[in-house]
């Protein structure tokens, strides 16, 4: 009943601002261009040169084709252009891991992907790569922790209908001073912000300036890539495991309450509900691995960088995961799956998805317990909750944990892992987050390494723009109705 109401995708549309989110591609491979010309690692210099101008040309024609096509996309336009720039990124970045010796090209689509998605699961041992891949490779992250879109209507975008469906597609309905243009750019500074701050922090905590680079790339954009293979456990240091700590909590805070917090003080940051159950869960995480790793003050900071690195999604590791007890892989889980703030750059269901879940379950027990008359409303921070909300939120909440049941499926099968293990690593490549417990690896199954990408993929985008987009529907709607058109 509900098919004759399926609107057709504006193809012209979407390919003209895909090609222009490709000409922001080509900007953004100069940094590491300038990279590879700084350590002389020159084959790399060349090919990204090659493919930043490939890229300009092909956002120049975009640009043209903009300024003479006036129609505006619709949010479902919007939701495919962004589901194909994670997709066509990766395809294109993926190209510049083939110069690496024994790197197929599904192992550097499946790099790429990682990084657009801030997940961190790899295909590649750091310590052999190039400096311009290590580089690469957490660049990838910050740029896909702020999102790609977000990076573009800061930069490109002028203030009009476009920018505003675009905004919503990647970073939700927040926004902080009326002009979603300026929104973003206020959300990238932030952000850039916070990026200065890391770095100078973790110098100072005792890293060096090309591994401090590197790590708050990938610390305050929640991804997790390193330099080395033992990640933050390769430094040993308390110190620098507590201060990467900061930084992971302070990229899965809501970004747009540090503009709060900036106009209004700081004490509006501990109000926020989010924030308070971020920290409740990261603490009560803690205390269950300290349990579990042994009580000895050694183990005190490994509990709490595993909490925070498995609730923030980051996936920076101080132990060997698969190491871990049984129980402390399902608390792993479990936090996985949560994630933190929305608006963040974490994935998982999200705190305040969980939060309306536990409101909804509560609000359930009292309805069954009063009497039929008694009137009883569904509440969160006093904030009612419709029934539409509550069935969108239960929607993606039910499509996320069917995704990673039949993944968990199909990996055991794949792969001939236990359980546990394959939902580990399910869970950790769905919520974005990167830790692993050995089954990610060069040698797996190629259609393993596919299924990941598709999990990383959905996971960054909350499902729905990647189903919209694999729907026959999307792209043959038209195509029907020229046929039904010329039968009459």
């Amino acid at each position: 009943m509900l098919r004759k109401f399926v609107q057709p995708i504006d193809l012209r549309l979407v390919f003209i601002y895909l090609a222009e989110l490709l000409g922001v591609l080509g900007l953004i491979f100069i940094l590491p261009l300038a990279v590879s010309l700084i350590f002389r690692e020159f084959e790399y210099s060349i090919l990204f040169s090659v493919l930043a101008v490939l890229l300009f040309a092909i956002g120049y024609i975009g640009r043209q084709f903009q300024s003479s096509y006036r129609k505006k996309p619709v949010l479902r336009d919007a939701l495919i252009v962004t589901a194909l720039i994670y997709l066509v990124y990766s395809l294109v970045g993926g190209l510049i891991f083939r110069l690496f010796p024994n790197c197929s090209y599904i192992n550097g689509v499946f790099e790429v992907m990682s990084g657009l998605t801030t997940t961190g699961l790899t295909m590649l041992v750091p310590e052999y790569l190039p400096k311009t891949l290590i580089f690469f490779r957490s660049y990838t992250q910050w740029l896909g922790g702020l999102g790609i879109i977000i990076i573009s209507l800061a930069l490109l975008f002028r203030p009009g209908g476009a920018p505003v469906k675009l905004y919503a597609s990647e970073f939700g309905e927040e926004n902080i001073i009326g002009s979603v243009v300026k929104t973003a750019r206020i959300v990238l500074k932030i952000y850039a912000l916070l990026t200065i701050c890391g770095l100078i922090s973790f110098w100072a905590a005792g890293m060096g300036c090309f591994d401090a680079v590197i790590h708050i790339m990938s610390g305050i954009s929640t991804g997790g890539f390193s330099a080395y293979s033992d990640s933050i456990g390769h430094y040993k240091s308390p110190v620098i495991s507590m201060t990467v700590c900061l930084f992971m909590l302070l990229g899965a805070v809501s970004f747009p309450l540090y503009y709060k917090v900036a106009k209004r003080g700081v004490r509006h940051f501990f109000r926020d509900m989010q924030v308070r159950v971020l920290f409740i869960l990261t603490a009560l995480a803690a205390c269950l691995f300290f349990l579990g790793f042994g009580l000895y003050f050694k183990n005190l900071v490994p509990a709490l960088f595993q909490s925070v690195t498995s609730i923030t999604q980051t996936g920076f590791n101080t132990v060997d995961m698969a190491g871990l007890s049984d129980k402390s892989k399902y608390i792993t889980i479990l936090l996985m799956i949560v994630g933190g703030s929305t608006c963040s750059t974490t994935g998982g269901i999200k705190i305040l998805r969980f939060i309306v879940l536990l409101s909804a379950l509560r609000w359930l027990v009292w309805k069954r317990a009063l009497p039929e008359e008694a009137k009883i409303s569904l509440k969160v921070e006093r904030v009612e909750i419709s029934p539409n909300t509550l069935s969108v939120v239960m929607g993606f909440v039910t499509a996320y944990m069917l995704i990673l049941f039949f993944s968990t499926l199909a990996l055991m099968y794949l792969e001939n892992f236990n359980f546990i293990d394959s939902l580990f690593e399910v869970a950790s490549a769905e919520g974005t987050v990167g830790l692993s417990v050995g089954i990610t690896r060069p040698d797996m199954n190629v259609l393993s390494k596919i299924l990941f990408i598709l999990n990383m993929w959905l996971g960054r985008l909350e499902i729905i723009p990647v189903l919209i987009l694999l729907s026959p529907k999307t792209w043959m709607k038209k195509m029907r109705r020229k046929s039904l058109a010329d039968e009459r």
